[in-house]
């Protein structure tokens, strides 16, 4: 049965993958949502040349946003922003992205590997499956590996994802909490363009002004609240406020 691993661009999914040692009949998956943090398309090009392994690359178009990819193209034809309650995001961008690739590679028959570690039993037991006849493994959770066994390995690497772990994903999405995107932003305000971007466009030729990641605030706002506190914050130790389930 081929194996599917899915690499989501960060620590741990890649250490699972290079554990595991895919040969060139299983397939390595990093469906891009095109929001990811310039390192992480680096990290990637690392493993490749490091590990020999290639990465299937793959990312979400639609007829209605032509030239447009991932993010961009569904923001553009969708009538509304995701949402933590409409997370069209997830399901379109990474679920059925991925699905689309691999039905007419290998069909829906094999066995998917996932990224939960030790310390996540909850991720491992809210997990849903996405394909009907496959076998999902989490390795890292069945061996016992935790983040702080991950990060030690990663500092005997010749290469490392040079970003904190709030960066992961896309940069600035909502799961991660307001708290957390005015941290970001205050370090990296050149992300928050494309947010507010996409809330204006939403918001243009409504009756009344809506379309926003949160239902009381804008990524604008968010953004002058981050520059006028002119403060550095620690990124390192910050978590998502919202569990994610961008794995596929």
């Amino acid at each position: 049965m081929t194996r599917v691993f899915n690499l989501s661009g960060g620590k741990t999914s890649a250490y699972m993958t290079i554990a595991e040692k895919p040969g060139p009949e299983d397939i390595v998956l990093f469906t891009d949502t095109g929001r990811e943090h310039p390192a992480t398309y680096r990290f990637l090009d690392e493993i490749e040349r490091h590990e020999g392994f290639k990465i299937h690359r793959v990312t979400y178009t639609h007829p209605r946003s032509p030239g447009k990819t991932g993010f961009d193209a569904l923001t553009h034809w969708k009538h509304y922003l995701p949402n933590r309650v409409k997370r069209i995001c997830t399901v379109e961008l990474k679920i059925m992205t991925a699905r689309r690739y691999l039905r007419p590679l290998i069909g829906t028959r094999f066995e998917q590997f996932i990224g939960f570690r030790a310390d996540e039993p909850q991720r491992v037991k809210n997990f849903k499956g996405t394909y009907k006849h496959t076998v999902t493994r989490f390795p890292l959770y069945e061996q016992g590996i935790t983040k702080a066994m991950i990060n030690a390995y990663w500092e005997t690497r010749p290469y490392n994802l040079e970003i904190p772990p709030i960066l992961g994903n896309c940069d600035l999405c909502f799961l991660k909490g307001k708290s957390n995107i005015i941290k970001i932003m205050a370090q990296y305000p050149e992300l928050a363009e494309k947010w507010i971007e996409d809330e204006r466009r939403s918001a243009a030729g409504r009756d009344k002004p809506s379309g926003t990641f949160f239902k009381d605030t804008t990524y604008a706002e968010l953004l002058e609240i981050a520059l006028a506190q002119k403060t550095n914050y620690s990124l390192e130790d910050a978590e998502p406020a919202y569990s994610c389930a961008c794995t596929a």
